[in-house]
């Protein structure tokens, strides 16, 4: 009785700990595969003993059954696993002191909870920690030039921003008024506040030096309500990471409204700007 405790209880860590890897790593393998290779791994241990040539080999039969025999997926979720071991029988060995007396089965639904909650924890600040590594990736410091015009911009590049200028297929940025304010010269903003959208295509509010770089874009709404935004064509577009690397041209607007941007950046990029990050 006392051998097929043992081989529950360690069979229900394995799973548990399977189950982890196998939600962390992508790998889509059946439960009923990751239950056989848990018990399979909990009997091994049980007859041949801890002694570690036997953890260890007990450890790759139960990674080979579970994921199958590839070297770089081995790999990858045999570190995963001996993480997620490490951790979740840490925290149960903490507690052992704790069930000194206690049921067969309680025993087992303990082994079970503490092992899935403090997994859950793990993973929830593996993904946590992976959202935010990628957000900073997207986060690039830029220098815009259009006219007179010439500032740094921390800028977000939105992977969900697919806007183009219709007649030159051109992307589209955006950028808060607020950001480039204090370097627009006073002609520029009092063109941009006259600038009316019931009457788009009436641009004689704006000087002639930025009149020929007036585009006018149709927009559809969440609400399906089409409407127009004016964007105006850069001279140059610079994303800043150890030398200047220029995107490609395009035309950005200005969004008057003090609206707030991703990661408190001051422009949403075109989501082809990525390529360019991954190129410097």
């Amino acid at each position: 009785m006392y051998g097929e405790v043992l081989i529950l209880i360690n069979a229900i860590f394995n799973y548990v700990i399977l189950s982890f890897t196998n939600s962390i790593c992508y790998m889509g393998k059946k439960k009923i595969r990751l239950m056989g290779s848990a018990l399979f791994a909990g009997a091994w241990i049980v007859i041949f003993g801890h002694q570690f040539l036997m953890m260890v080999v007990a450890f790759l039969l139960m990674m080979i059954l579970a994921f199958g025999f590839h070297i770089r997926q081995l790999w990858k979720t045999a570190l995963m696993c001996f993480i997620a071991a490490l951790f979740a029988g840490g925290l149960f060995t903490a507690l052992e002191p704790l069930l000194i007396g206690r049921s067969v089965i309680i025993l087992m639904l303990i082994a079970g909870v503490v092992a899935s909650f403090s997994l859950f924890i793990l993973k929830s600040r593996l993904f946590a920690f992976t959202g935010d590594r990628l957000q900073q990736q997207l986060v690039q410091w830029c220098k815009v030039q259009l006219g007179e015009i010439d500032v740094s911009l921390k800028c977000f590049i939105d992977t969900g921003n697919t806007t183009v200028e219709p007649l030159s297929g051109r992307p589209v940025h955006f950028v808060r008024y607020q950001a480039i304010e204090q370097s627009m010269p006073e002609h520029l903003k009092i063109a941009l506040h006259n600038w009316d959208v019931n009457d788009p295509y009436n641009l004689d509010m704006f000087p002639n030096e930025y009149k020929k770089k007036v585009a006018i874009i149709p927009i559809t709404t969440v609400q399906e309500k089409k409407t127009y935004s004016l964007a105006l064509k850069y001279d140059q577009w610079q994303i800043i990471k150890g030398k200047h690397h220029s995107i490609a041209p395009g035309f950005l607007i200005i969004t008057l409204q003090n609206t707030h941007f991703p990661q408190e950046t001051d422009a949403i990029l075109h989501f082809t700007a990525l390529s360019r990050v991954g190129s410097i």
